[in-house]
């Protein structure tokens, strides 16, 4: 591209960018990110959904490209990185940037079924994701108030176009290249929110993921193969900027180089990133002390704005538990009687003390932590017992910001949690060790490998 337009800007940055131009930090959330997302991946393997979704790759885009994680069986890239992000991102435990939103989800299948693909060493594997949380950063922060306000969905818009900047990287196409798969996937990206309001009826919360994975890889592999995009793609008159979004700040490129990898966090729980602020609290709550839930008057939820709106976030009467993992009442309700919020347990939402319970939450606006929002994404939680009795809980960040970080022993388990019993023990040491020394691998199709069960014949 001639002209000097986002997408050739985007397109020489990505291009020059090299593993040894990265933080310290960047590198240790890059092994936390696969560690944290092959979980996700494995544990949305063992559901309905992640089965349907490796029988569709596996059966319509038959290849031997890559592998479907957990399954075994290999796909197309572009088959395997669908299913893999599909089943990813099924049980709601992906990480969470507070700008770029849900990233891991499009971009760990595509860099990973790529890798394997093309044997990428552990280091050119991180470089591409890091280029990818970068472009998320930028364009996503770029249209997120408009888009939310409309119901788009981050993770099939600005995850289509960042997908394709990784899957360019791990291509190691060179900038002009870059710049048209950019400008190709902006062509791609798609999806809406009206899942949260259908959750249960639908497949696509998931889906979008798996579309985001898909597209960018096919908007890479375009422009390899010489097809090209608009140039004016993200700010040209009629571009991404403008179309999805308020239209281009220009002084947003100057924020490219934003270290976004670094900065993302981790999702401990179930359920989506705005009601964990309020899980925190409730179990901060409860370590506090402990009340007799047949005593209890009410319980005050105050948090900020974007976790109370829209009205599916209040939600005293969700219908499924795809529509309760949004709500607060029902959050709180369920910790109340569960202690913990992963998918099983949000699965108890109606249960008749959960029931009561909600009925008596209010929900309102903390100041304090609005005027932060979005860098502080805290909750206060106040319960209100008979015979006037306060218990109290409040976090200023929920658990797995970067100031409120998972530990090693937190990941490990949450990771655990989340294989379950699909893989042997010595199988998930040999992960855990693989993951750790992800730099220095030379061939990062071990990592998907390792995924498929290997069980010893007796």
């Amino acid at each position: 591209m001639k002209d000097q337009t986002a997408v050739s800007v985007i397109g020489q940055y990505v291009a020059a960018r090299r593993y040894e131009d990265l933080s310290d930090l960047a590198v240790v959330r890059a092994r936390q990110v696969v560690l944290d997302f092959i979980g996700t991946m494995l544990g949305g393997f063992q559901t309905e959904l992640g089965q349907l979704a490796a029988n569709y790759a596996a059966q319509m885009q038959p290849g031997d490209d890559a592998t479907i994680v957990g399954d075994g069986r290999r796909s197309t890239v572009d088959g395997a990185a669908f299913a893999n992000a599909t089943m990813g991102k099924f049980l709601g435990m992906d990480d969470s940037h507070r700008i770029a939103g849900h990233v891991a989800s499009q971009l760990v299948p595509a860099a990973l079924a790529l890798g394997e693909q093309h044997r990428l060493s552990g280091r050119q594997l991180i470089t591409a994701l890091a280029v990818g949380y970068d472009v998320m950063d930028l364009v996503h922060g770029t249209v997120d108030t408009w888009q939310r306000e409309r119901g788009m969905d981050h993770k099939g818009q600005a995850g289509t176009l960042a997908s394709s900047v990784t899957a360019a990287k791990a291509l190691a196409l060179d900038a002009d290249k870059t710049a048209h798969a950019l400008a190709l996937s902006m062509d791609m990206a798609c999806g809406t929110e009206q899942y949260v309001y259908d959750a249960g009826a639908c497949d696509t919360k998931d889906l979008l993921a798996g579309y985001g994975a898909r597209n960018g890889i096919l908007a890479a592999k375009m422009a390899d193969f010489g097809f090209r995009g608009p140039p004016g793609a993200l700010d040209g008159p009629y571009g991404y900027f403008h179309a999805f979004g308020p239209g281009r700040d220009s002084a947003n490129l100057a924020a490219l180089d934003s270290d976004a990898l670094a900065r993302t966090g981790f999702k401990p729980h179930a359920g989506c990133r705005h009601v964990h602020s309020c899980v925190d609290a409730t179990q901060v709550l409860l370590r506090s002390g402990q009340p007799d839930l047949t005593a209890i008057a009410s319980i005050e939820i105050d948090t900020y704005l974007e976790a109370i709106t829209p009205d599916f976030r209040v939600n005293y009467s969700p219908q499924t538990v795809g529509q309760a993992g949004f709500s607060l009442p029902v959050t709180a309700s369920v910790i109340l009687t569960r202690g913990n919020w992963f998918r099983e347990d949000i699965e108890t939402f109606d249960a008749p003390e959960a029931q009561r319970l909600r009925q008596l939450v209010k929900v309102g606006l903390d100041e304090d932590i609005q005027a932060g929002h979005p860098l502080k994404n805290g909750c206060e939680v106040r319960i209100t017992t008979n015979d006037g009795a306060l218990y109290r809980g409040r976090v200023e960040y929920a658990k797995g910001e970067p100031e409120n970080m998972l530990s090693d022993t937190e990941f490990e388990e949450k990771f655990r949690y989340l294989v379950g019993d699909l893989l042997p023990a010595e199988q998930i040491a040999r992960l855990l060790d693989s993951v750790a020394r992800l730099e220095h691998l030379d061939d990062v199709g071990e990592l998907a490998r390792l995924t498929v069960p290997q069980r010893v014949a007796v």
